[in-house]
């Protein structure tokens, strides 16, 4: 049994018998029972946690900035687009950093950046909500 946590509405989301299920939390579920022997055992049902609010888009302008706020300028980025392989792939990736009037976190253009210049996740988002209020 692995019990993954408690879902917004209260419910216990938890893998039974290898079935991903949500479990009513009222002892009378046969499998909300289980739970309660596996938490009799010194386990503890993790707590809801909320996701964090959907990152928003980022303008041209507002990219860039922060790209150049951390010391990464429109030639970084071109000069890396400009060594990708395939011909294809840096056209397209060309035509999305130029063309874009707007940009989302989760573009795979952003994810090929941040790898190109050793940005974490955490960084981006950071960054991201930083440029944001530019």
């Amino acid at each position: 049994m692995d019990v993954h946590g408690f879902t917004e509405d209260g419910a216990i989301n938890a893998t039974i018998d290898g079935t991903r299920m949500l479990v009513p939390d009222t002892m009378a579920n046969r499998h909300r029972a289980l739970i309660a022997e596996w938490e009799a055992s010194g386990n503890v049902i993790p707590p809801f946690v909320s996701p964090p609010p959907p990152i928003g888009t980022l303008t041209r302008r507002q990219a860039r900035l922060g790209l150049l706020s951390i010391g990464i300028t429109v030639e970084d980025v071109e000069a890396h687009i400009a060594a990708i392989a395939d011909p294809a792939d840096r056209a397209a990736a060309l035509i999305e950093w130029q063309d874009a009037t707007a940009y989302e976190r989760d573009h795979p253009l952003v994810a090929d950046l941040a790898a190109a210049f050793a940005l974490p996740a955490a960084q981006v988002d950071a960054l991201w909500l930083w440029a944001a209020d530019i």
